[in-house]
């Protein structure tokens, strides 16, 4: 049992919370991350460590991301990190090349088929529907007197309520079939 002096001291030290906070509840994680964690977790049962070394670089990606203020939440941001590893891998793949190093280069070409996996397992947006998209958003702003430059263009396709919103396209592509519009 304490004494009133060592329970006054140890009050003082340790006050108590006089509030609680209200947790917010956790974001559902994006479909695609969540078939690389499965997949993790069979590279893991399998004893695949090529595979379970991409899969871990994936994920050590979204939780860095985490850390910041945008998060990953959806397929499409997921998407980009994947295409960010692809082009690095390609560049990696190149200068290892140029230095003969071909165990490496083989290395990096193996890493981007795994990666391209999931880049082609996801329902991208054909370049043909996004540029039908950008023909009719083109055809309502002339219909309607608006004035058509690439930022207005860009902001009624992928903006909030736009047409490509919440679609897994590139936005660079996106931009650049603008731009050939206009």
């Amino acid at each position: 049992m304490l004494s009133t002096r060592a329970r006054l001291r140890f009050s003082r030290i340790y006050p108590r919370c006089s509030y609680s906070a209200v947790a917010t509840p956790p974001v559902a994680a994006p479909s695609l991350l969540t078939k690389v964690r499965n997949d993790m977790k069979n590279a893991m049962k399998a004893k695949d460590s090529f595979r379970l070394d991409v899969l871990r670089g994936l994920i050590s990606e979204v939780t860095n991301a985490a850390k910041t203020s945008k998060p990953v939440t959806t397929d499409s941001q997921m998407l980009n990190i994947i295409r960010k590893h692809v082009k690095s891998s390609e560049a990696a793949a190149g200068e290892f090349s140029n230095a003969k190093r071909d165990e490496l280069k083989d290395r990096e070409v193996a890493q981007i088929a795994v990666l391209q996996e999931y880049m082609k397992d996801s329902d991208i947006m054909g370049e043909e529907d996004v540029t039908k998209a950008i023909q009719d958003v083109i055809g309502n702003m002339r219909t309607d007197g608006k004035q058509v430059t690439g930022g207005s263009v860009m902001k009624a396709l992928v903006g909030p309520g736009g047409s490509l919103d919440g679609q897994l396209v590139d936005k660079k592509d996106v931009a650049r079939l603008v731009q050939g519009m206009i």
